[in-house]
């Protein structure tokens, strides 16, 4: 889900901008063709939320990886 969730941010950061719709951009409605607007309105925080859950998902696997490349650091120092 977590992969899945990641490629939708991906493709409305390609489709609107990076953080478009996670920053609440108001002009990113009229990139969405009129028919779809209302489904789009609809499901807009919805989006905001998945792509708050990927950022805050991506950055916590960067500070995991950040501390276990010192914890290897420390136990290569000290053996």
């Amino acid at each position: 889900i977590a992969r899945e969730f990641a490629k939708v941010s991906r493709a409305l950061d390609e489709r609107f901008g990076r953080n478009a719709i996670l920053r609440g951009e108001t002009d990113v409605i009229n990139r969405v063709s009129p028919a779809h607007r209302r489904a789009f309105e609809a499901m807009r925080d919805r989006l905001q939320v998945l792509q708050q859950t990927v950022r805050v998902q991506s950055s916590q696997e960067i500070i995991s990886e950040r501390q276990r490349r010192v914890i290897d650091r420390a136990r290569g120092v000290t053996r």
